[in-house]
């Protein structure tokens, strides 16, 4: 009884969102009301509130720790994603090239490139375009500041590689975002 509420529910929201809002595609959701990816529940936020409206909410509580604090949860996120696919079996060469692939297919996070990768060394280097976060904090007017993707990509990297990482960033002339990966010392 409860589905077939929850499924009438959601079939007059698609039908307001289309009258109201002019959203016909494809719904994310499932019949229960939940996005569903590799077999874990999302959700969607808008880019004008999260990260950085958020952070800067946060900023004003913490004080300027609170980027960090988006780095750091980013990276224990990254890390419980490389040990998600090490439990799955996927080889820690791939796994790199799975997070970005996923990250720039279903989550809308940016498009990530590996340009140099030493497992050994540990180094990695990255280009990254059209980042969420960059947007996110353009929409509040504040300076991009790539936190929460780096730091997953960087907590990837530092459970392959089983170091803690630390990131540089710069930006390039058509807008992508260099940022390279190194042993925290």
């Amino acid at each position: 009884m409860a589905n077939e509420k929850v499924k009438e529910i959601l079939e007059e929201y698609k039908s307001i969102v289309k009258e109201k809002l002019g959203i016909s595609e494809p719904i994310p959701v499932n019949d229960e009301g939940k996005i569903i990816l590799a077999g874990k529940r999302w959700v969607m936020m808008d880019v004008s509130y999260f990260p950085a409206f958020m952070t800067s909410v946060t900023e004003e509580v913490v004080g300027p720790i609170a980027k960090e604090f988006v780095y750091w949860f980013g990276y224990a996120y990254g890390e419980k994603t490389a040990e998600r696919y090490e439990k799955t079996g996927i080889p820690k060469e791939q796994q790199i090239t799975i997070t970005f692939a996923f990250a720039a297919l279903y989550t809308g996070w940016g498009i990530s490139k590996i340009e140099e990768l030493d497992l050994d060394k540990p180094y990695m280097r990255t280009a990254i375009f059209n980042d969420f976060e960059t947007e996110s904090a353009e929409a509040i007017g504040a300076e991009p500041d790539l936190k929460f993707l780096s730091g997953v990509l960087a907590g990837v990297f530092g459970r392959l590689t089983k170091k803690k990482i630390k990131v540089q960033t710069s930006r390039k002339d058509d807008g992508s975002l260099i940022v390279e990966y190194l042993e925290r010392k």
